[in-house]
């Protein structure tokens, strides 16, 4: 008997052979099911036919709507699968369980002055990143101690610090903000701390070494000694670090433990033929799938994502088109990628010791109920459950707007991560919309605008926003992310009197438990942009009391600001004035008169 409905069957019958991703849908437009395929016809066919296993089944019976997209090549189509599955978690689909993104090393090394900045957002960005690593914790411990002795910045943006940062003052950094090393210098650091991040420790050594017999020969003996103790120093590091091959090749190794209910894959990594660290990723996965098929969903969803590929891959069993995978790893990544599975020697060694190590990280999370220290936050996790999500909402972002009279109306967006707030991430708007004061307006200008910025700077959106307001805030923000093709996006209104939660497909309000970790989260949040948008709303008042906002405009100091407030009283003056009038104002002149009038034309906040 065929489960799929009568009017899909032409419809399946007419796809083209052509690679591409398929999206099975039930009744209300849900994902079901996520799948790539070769052949278009041929894949999304077979599931007109009887099915053995109870998961096809099951998901034949709910479905009710196709889509497809065609590719140009069938490794197109499992990056797009990878991608989709990523972001909508379908039910049935084998997909990481990541409440817990993983954190990396990233460094721009295109910046005049780079940094290392420790993120769990790993973007195709031009940017070097290292890791993945397990815990941010037990990174920023590691680079501290690596900063002892290789001191670069870990400032967001050092051409913006205003003095130099505790970092510097415990010899942790150069303060290269302050120009306190010429830039070739600080660059010599940047590049040490790739290769001892990479694991190259001759590499690093001949660096070091050269440095130091080029300070000898030019008579700089104090910064020769300075070189002389920091390889001391990273012999000593180097040396604590278990070496596995003598290879030098980066590889990672993958182990799997299983149970009834879940799956676990283990990830060494070794990279100088060294081993630096280790993460684990957990499946919720019947014993109906091999370990073959978790394998190779693994791969397929984490491999295809990442800015850097080892050279290597070892496995503890073989998976299907493994070879074809190897090619589109080595297409993608720009160098070859090997994917193995060892039959003797060390390498067969290490991949025991990961599926070793599998079984004891599988078993602290399903028998002890445990997981890394640093997994989530409780009021996070609450929101999850409670808003029915299908990741934790590990970046939240949040919106209000400070209007007060209608003048100078302002919006803030603040951002959280795992229920702390990141207030580098900040973002302040003025807004620009005449139509004030409306509240709805505003918030939809202030939505549309911050995402319309992430897209074209392609940088990475929250897993959950929230808009202080009930109904009406809610329906523009889905209204703005909808305009954007954003619509997929989770957004939560938060009613000022009951404190009930609004959602798109819950409209008559979520009510948290008062006090619980997932309410103040929600609440922190609202007051945090609440506070935000209030001060930037003071500020612009301020300006225009002041009209320190003159100064903002190209060719007005302190002096002719002066001089145009004493001419007209208040910048709203200065702005009604005319070219005319504002040329006669002492020190000004009719050239930068219609330089003022263009600007305030075309920047004015208020």
């Amino acid at each position: 008997m065929n489960p799929l409905p009568d009017h899909l069957t032409n419809l399946v019958r007419d796809l083209p052979l052509q690679p591409g991703v398929y999206l099975w849908k039930d009744e209300k437009g849900h994902i079901l099911y996520i799948g790539k395929a070769k052949e278009l016809r041929k894949r999304v066919s077979s599931y007109l036919r009887n099915h053995s296993d109870r998961r096809t089944w099951d998901l034949m019976k709910q479905v009710r709507d196709l889509e497809t997209i065609v590719t140009n090549t069938e490794r197109e189509a499992l990056i797009l699968e990878a991608t989709l599955i990523k972001k909508h978690q379908p039910r049935y689909n084998r997909a990481l369980k990541d409440d817990r993104r993983h954190a990396w090393i990233r460094v721009d090394l295109t910046s005049e002055k780079p940094t290392f900045i420790v993120t769990r957002e790993v973007e195709r960005d031009g940017a070097r990143y290292f890791g993945p690593y397990r815990s941010t914790k037990r990174l920023e411990k590691f680079l501290d101690t690596a900063r002892k002795f290789i001191p670069v910045a870990m400032c967001t943006d050092p051409t913006k610090v205003k003095r130099e940062c505790m970092d510097y003052h415990l010899n942790r950094c150069v303060g290269i903000c302050k120009e306190n090393l010429t830039r070739d210098a600080y660059r010599s650091l940047v590049d040490q701390m790739c290769l001892y991040l990479d694991g190259k420790s001759e590499e690093l050594t001949r660096s070091i070494e050269q440095e130091m017999e080029r300070a000898s020969a030019n008579l700089e003996f104090e910064k020769a000694a300075e070189l002389r103790d920091r390889l001391a120093d990273i012999s000593i590091i180097m040396r604590r670090q278990k070496v596995v091959d003598t290879q030098g090749v980066t590889r990672d190794i993958l182990g799997i433990a299983r149970t009834e209910e879940a799956a676990l894959v283990e990830m060494l990594l070794v990279r100088g033929g060294r081993l630096i660290g280790q993460d684990s990723f957990y499946f919720e996965e019947g014993m109906e799938s091999t370990d073959a098929d978790v394998l190779t969903s693994f791969i397929e969803q984490f491999y295809f994502m990442l800015p850097k590929v080892p050279e290597e891959i070892l496995l503890p069993v073989e998976i299907p088109n493994m070879r074809q995978l190897s090619d589109w790893l080595s297409e993608t990544a720009g160098t070859p990628v090997q994917i193995q599975v060892p039959q003797e020697g060390k390498h067969l060694e290490l991949v025991e010791m990961a599926n070793k190590n599998a079984y004891r990280q599988l078993r602290k999370i399903l028998i002890l109920g445990e997981r890394d220290e640093e997994i989530i936050d409780d009021g996070v996790k609450e929101l999850k459950n409670a808003l029915g999500l299908s990741r934790a909402p590990l970046h939240i972002e949040g919106f209000d707007i400070a209007n007060i009279q209608g003048t100078d109306p302002t919006g803030s967006c603040v951002v959280f991560e795992n229920g702390q707030p990141n207030s580098a991430r900040y973002r302040m708007f003025r807004i620009r919309s005449k139509q004030t004061p409306d509240d709805y307006a505003m918030m939809r200008e202030v939505i549309y605008r911050r995402y319309r910025g992430r897209l074209e700077e392609g940088k990475a959106l929250p897993d959950l926003i929230i808009v202080d307001g009930g109904k009406g805030q809610l329906n523009v923000a889905l209204s703005a992310l909808e305009e954007l093709g954003l619509d997929y996006l989770h957004v939560v209104g938060i009613a000022k009197q009951m404190e009930l939660l609004y959602t798109r497909d819950n409209m008559d309000g979520i009510a948290l438990e008062y006090g619980s970790c997932g309410l103040r989260l929600v609440q922190q949040v609202r007051d945090e942009a609440h506070r935000f948008a209030q001060k930037y709303h003071h500020i612009l008042r301020e300006k225009r009391f002041s009209g320190s906002i003159l100064e903002e405009a190209p060719g007005i100091g302190p002096k002719r600001r002066k001089a145009l407030m004493l001419a007209f009283g208040s910048y709203d003056g200065v702005r009604n004035a005319s070219v005319e009038s504002i040329a006669s104002v002492d020190g000004m002149n009719m050239k930068s008169a219609i330089s003022l009038k263009n600007w305030i034309e075309t920047n004015d906040p208020f």
